[in-house]
């Protein structure tokens, strides 16, 4: 038991060393790292000041308000909704600019404005002047864009014009655009009347749908026309979409341009004519729908007695067609005499 004891004191001074000199490092570690973070923060506080205190350029968007518009006029082409202003300053302005200060709207008051041609501008002096009052001093304007703000009115002259669709719209494979349906043929126009006399429909901005394989409705905005409103200024479109199924049907080959005495036989008689169509003018669609000839001015000048059939009509809403056979033979027969006295 003596001899165990001095053993035992040396293991526990040893344990409580590593102890110490674990603490020891945890400290040291805990010391540089705050002062890591400490120099960190103080540069990027420092920096952030610096930034702040150089002179940057700042554009910002600021609304118009066009005020006291009699109840008579019709406003046809309205001021724009914001004015762009490139402003310069320090960088701690234009960061109280952008975060906590709320331009007000720049107004324009109709009567001070218009006049009587049914136009009205303001010109960039009187903007910067209503932009200056909500500066500090040091901020410089740079640039306004638009540079002249101007609107149209007119005292309720207006006239009705058609609605025209423009665009590319297509359906997906195996399906057809059946048709198309505006929510409205027409709709109401205003401008002066010079203006108004030019216009002669309301087109829509251009439409570009393909691969449709379902019946679509979209709005579509107008065209928009310097100085004239459309009422409403837009419209609804439906593209009705149909799945395409083929269909084959019996078509007699025709005779054209022939001589009264001459008649046309070919072998044979009528041809299959096959065709994709949408399944809802499957059961309209019939063999009377086409119409097939053989003109005799053509067979004067074939050496053979083989024709090439065409289609001389062919029915809106189907696609793909094919004729077969698509070369036949032929003979011109005369007529005799007496049938053709009878005649």
């Amino acid at each position: 038991m003596a001899n165990n004891q001095p053993n035992n004191t040396h293991h526990a001074d040893k344990l409580h060393r590593k102890w110490l000199q674990r603490k020891w490092l945890s400290w040291l570690w805990n010391k540089q790292t705050f002062i890591f973070l400490f120099f960190l923060v103080l540069s990027t506080t420092f920096w952030l000041f610096q930034a702040l205190n150089e002179t940057y350029e700042e554009d910002f968007a600021i609304p118009i308000e066009l005020r006291n518009v009699p109840g008579n006029v019709v406003v046809t082409t309205d001021l724009p909704n914001v004015v762009h202003v490139s402003l310069r300053d320090k960088g701690s302005v234009l960061l109280a600019y952008r975060y906590t200060h709320k331009f007000k709207s720049i107004v324009v008051d109709f009567t001070t404005y218009s006049n009587n041609n049914g136009y009205g501008a303001v010109q960039t002096a009187e903007v910067m002047r209503q932009i200056a009052t909500q500066l500090v001093g040091s901020t410089q304007i740079v640039s306004i864009k638009p540079d002249t703000l101007e609107f149209y009115y007119n005292y309720g002259l207006c006239k009705r014009v058609p609605v025209v669709m423009q665009g590319k719209v297509g359906a997906g494979r195996l399906f057809s655009l059946a048709n198309m349906l505006l929510g409205q043929d027409s709709v109401t126009v205003y401008a002066a009347k010079e203006l108004l006399d030019t216009i002669t429909a309301a087109y829509t901005q251009p439409l570009n749908l393909h691969g449709l394989t379902d019946t679509t409705r979209v709005s579509a905005p107008f065209m928009p026309v310097r100085g004239a409103k459309f009422v409403p200024n837009k419209v609804s479109v439906t593209f009705c979409v149909d799945r395409l199924v083929e269909k084959t049907v019996q078509v007699p080959v025709q005779q054209v341009n022939f001589p009264a005495s001459k008649q046309l036989r070919t072998f044979p008689a009528t041809v299959n004519v096959t065709f994709q169509v949408g399944m809802g003018l499957y059961r309209s669609i019939t063999s009377e729908n086409f119409v097939l000839v053989v003109n005799y001015e053509e067979l004067l000048r074939n050496k053979t007695n083989v024709c090439h059939l065409s289609l001389k009509t062919t029915p809106t809403g189907v696609s793909h067609v094919r004729i077969s056979p698509q070369d036949v033979e032929y003979i011109i027969e005369e007529i005799p005499e007496d049938e053709t006295d009878n005649e």
